[in-house]
């Protein structure tokens, strides 16, 4: 796989985030989404996250839920 000769603005934002809010190096960040927060906590026990009420962050944008889950990889 080749490296992009440019950055992309999520490579430039990422670099930029505090070291609290950096995901470890050996974890992975999942995320779902669901037209209510239960939608996305199915999604992902589909998934199989094994407690999908330990989510690490949630938003509701324009009416839609994503929460995200950071696994172990």
């Amino acid at each position: 796989m080749s490296t992009a000769p440019v950055k992309s603005l999520v490579d430039e934002q990422i670099e930029e985030l505090p070291a609290h809010m950096a995901i470890p190096d050996d974890r992975v960040l999942m995320v779902f989404k669901g037209l209510t927060m239960w939608d996305a906590m199915q999604a992902a026990e589909r998934a199989h996250i094994s407690n999908p009420q330990a989510w690490s962050r949630r938003a509701c944008l324009c009416g839609e839920w994503t929460l995200s889950y950071e696994v172990r990889a």
